[in-house]
C-alpha cells in the first residue's frame, strides 16, 4: 500500500509532508498494520463523535504506533431515570430504604414517606 492510500483515508488534512516522511520510516508490515487499523479507529471517531481538531496529526498517528492502540466502543449508558418516576423504581427505592407500602396507600403518599425516610437517613449520616 502506498502513502497517498493511507493520507486518502486519514480524516485530518495535515501535515502531508511530515506524514509522509513518518509513512516511510515505517516498515512495510507496520505500514501494512496502520492501514489495516485506520477503519477502526475511523469508526471509533466517529462512535465517540470526536471533532477534527481532536484527531492527532496523520504523522503524530504513525510516529506514535498509535494505530495499536486499544480502542473501547462503549454504549453511552442511558440516564438513569429518578427513583420517583415510576412504580416500578419507586418501589425499589422503597425496600432500599426500609418502607412498606401501606395498604390502600396510593403513590404519592408512598412517595412522601420514602423521601421523609431519605432525609432522616441522611441526617443520620
Amino acid at each position: 500500500m502506498t502513502f497517498e492510500a493511507f493520507y486518502s483515508l486519514y480524516p485530518r488534512k495535515i501535515g502531508k509532508r511530515a506524514a509522509e516522511k513518518s509513512w516511510n520510516r515505517l516498515t512495510k508490515d507496520e505500514q501494512q498494520e496502520a492501514l489495516a487499523a485506520l477503519p477502526n479507529h475511523l469508526a471509533y471517531w466517529k462512535f465517540k463523535q470526536t471533532e477534527k481538531d481532536y484527531i492527532c496529526h496523520p504523522a503524530t498517528w504513525l510516529n506514535q504506533g498509535r494505530w495499536e492502540d486499544e480502542l473501547e466502543f462503549e454504549k453511552a449508558k442511558k440516564p438513569e431515570l429518578p427513583w420517583y418516576s415510576t412504580n416500578e423504581l419507586t418501589l425499589k427505592k422503597a425496600a432500599e430504604v426500609g418502607v412498606n407500602p401501606y395498604a390502600g396507600e396510593d403513590w404519592p403518599q408512598l412517595r412522601a414517606r420514602i423521601s421523609a425516610q431519605m432525609k432522616r437517613l441522611e441526617e443520620q449520616m
